[in-house]
């Protein structure tokens, strides 16, 4: 009885001192280190015309006409790597950066991949000597010219 009563008492103290920031969750995977938070508020994924709040920790996308803000990342985005898509840092803050999505659209619009074109290969083929007594010439060996 002696030895759980340790352990309990043992097990508060750790709780009551342990820093809270062990238990917070830091940020999404494909964010960049800490001190980044500091210089910028939004990450602006042009691929798929989203923000990020860093600060507020939400997504911000447009479904259908109205731009929403979510907690988690929305379904039509679940299988895409952010950490591969193109990230713009935005120097905003204000409460709404889709505000200037219009401008943010133009001015980081994602770059096009060239689609493969199909080529036509023409065979040439060299039949010998041209015109040296092989009916090639101008009278086509009927001794012509």
């Amino acid at each position: 009885m002696k030895n759980i009563l340790k352990i309990v008492v043992v097990s508060v103290i750790l709780f009551l001192v342990t820093p809270e920031t062990t238990f917070a969750q830091g940020p999404p995977p494909w964010a960049p280190a800490h001190g980044y938070r500091a210089k910028t508020r939004y990450v602006y994924f042009p691929d798929q015309n989203m923000y990020y709040d860093l600060k507020a920790r939400n997504y911000i996308y447009l479904s259908g006409p109205n731009w929403v803000v979510r907690a988690t990342l929305p379904k039509l985005f679940i299988g895409i790597n952010l950490g591969r898509s193109s990230q713009i840092e935005l120097d905003f803050y204000d409460e709404r950066p889709y505000r200037y999505n219009a401008t943010h659209i133009v001015k980081y619009k994602k770059a096009k991949k060239a689609k493969p074109q199909k080529v036509k290969v023409i065979e040439v083929y060299n039949n010998g000597p041209q015109g040296h007594g092989h009916g090639n010439g101008h009278g086509h060996g009927k001794g012509k010219h």
